[in-house]
């Protein structure tokens, strides 16, 4: 089966990593349960709170597109926006092996 895996880097502005991540947590709480969603990891660098990586593993590219548009969902990444110091750095990846791949 193929997935389709997002790693997206973000870097706020100076000392607003916390806002920001508690922005992506509230981001994390309406899509990390929708249809096609297996791991949805949000990760804070521990030396710098200003960066933090997404990692997303979705069933498909049309699973993840879906997701976006839930309630709350562009309201959300709308708050995000003025807390970044510049535009998140998207990759999609393929996922080749690992525990929690279906």
């Amino acid at each position: 089966m193929h997935h389709y895996t997002l790693q997206t880097r973000f870097v706020s502005q100076e000392s607003e990593g916390n806002k920001l991540l508690n922005v992506l947590t509230n981001i994390y709480n309406k899509i990390a349960y929708a249809h096609g969603c297996h791991l949805y990891l949000i990760n804070q660098d521990t030396e710098n709170t200003n960066h933090i990586l997404v990692t997303e593993l979705w069933d498909s590219a049309e699973s993840h597109a879906i997701s976006q548009t839930l309630d709350g969902c562009k309201e959300l990444m709308s708050q995000a926006t003025p807390l970044l110091a510049t535009e998140p750095e998207t990759k999609v990846l393929k996922a080749v092996a690992g525990k929690g791949l279906l």
